[in-house]
């Protein structure tokens, strides 16, 4: 099955979506067809020119996205964790990568007056958020800074970011909400609002010409292999940067070079970082005692926890309530 489309707001692409499946929209929800897919595929107008997707289905066909250039210029971003047995195929223009089989986090920045197209096959898992900023909206909202970043784009046509812990953390908020949450909507609005406001940051903060797409492929998806196990490893000690390069297939200097260069921050920083946000987690959460938050993220000592802690949020773990 393919659908061939021109960009438009969300709202009308899952229309014109579930037109393509034979489906229908419910709430701007589409309602599978189980030969098609399983899961949920949801639309949200945020505000005039800023409208979201979200998607979380596993398909059980074969389904290729077709987009074709737009009559005028606005930024889609996809934010996606891609789960395949197979492989995926995308084309931006002339560019065509093969993504193996395997679990896969991309964060893509792209101008709608490109061609686009992925392919997926059957029994690939898709879950992510796809946000589109018109123009106008662009116009009325980003700084001169921000300005510089899209006027980039419109010269480059696309480039990555690498998927950072935080952002996966909102977006499972976001596919992982609970069925019968009490103001469904606004939770997940407000948590597409802080993605894009996490990515607006990085964007004002760093010098977008010198990012990821002047990786290569394979070193780009080597990064983001190494950033996830970084950031699945906060009950243990670091893993250590030896381990971390025989695993990179990565010289110890090229790794870290690389690795900086794309988050921002060393490799330990960025693990702590993340641990130490993770901590704050567990501990606000109710479910955690500050002494089982410490021992969960692979503690013994609850002073080398409690001082951690206090490095990166200037407070110690008992002090967070009363902030």
């Amino acid at each position: 099955m393919e659908f061939i489309f021109k960009q438009s707001d969300y709202i009308n692409w899952t229309n014109d979506f579930a037109i393509a499946l034979g489906s229908e929209v419910k709430n701007n929800s589409i309602l599978f067809s189980p030969h098609i897919a399983v899961g949920t595929t949801q639309s949200f107008f945020l505000e005039d020119g800023f409208s979201a997707c979200v998607n979380n289905y596993s398909l059980n066909n074969e389904v290729i996205f077709t987009r074709h250039p737009a009559d005028q210029f606005g930024v889609i971003i996809y934010l996606y964790h891609f789960h395949t047995s197979n492989s995926i195929e995308y084309k931006i223009d002339n560019t065509t990568v093969n993504v193996v089989d395997g679990t896969h986090y991309a964060l893509q920045i792209t101008n709608a007056q490109t061609f686009h197209q992925l392919k997926f096959t059957k029994s690939t898992i898709v879950r992510g958020l796809s946000i589109y900023l018109e123009n106008d909206w662009i116009q009325k909202n980003a700084s001169n800074r921000a300005l510089d970043v899209f006027n980039y784009l419109k010269q480059v046509n696309y480039f990555q970011q690498f998927f950072s812990a935080k952002q996966k953390r909102l977006m499972d908020e976001i596919l992982d909400m609970p069925e019968n949450h009490s103001y469904p909507e606004l939770y997940i609005k407000s948590r597409i609002y802080r993605i894009l406001d996490k990515l607006m940051e990085t964007f004002l903060q760093r010098d977008i010409s010198e990012l990821p797409e002047r990786i290569s492929e394979d070193d780009f998806q080597t990064l983001q292999k190494i950033e996830t196990i970084l950031t699945k490893s906060y009950d243990k000690s670091f893993p250590g940067i030896e381990k971390l390069s025989r695993i990179s297939f990565m010289s110890e200097s090229k790794l870290k070079k690389l690795f900086k260069q794309s988050f921002g921050m060393g490799l330990f920083e960025y693990f702590q970082k993340n641990r130490m946000h993770k901590a704050k987690e567990h501990i606000l959460s109710g479910k955690y005692t500050i002494t089982e938050a410490g021992i969960k993220l692979g503690y013994q000592n609850l002073s080398n926890f409690s001082a951690a802690f206090r490095k990166e949020f200037q407070c110690l773990p008992s002090e967070l309530n009363t902030l």
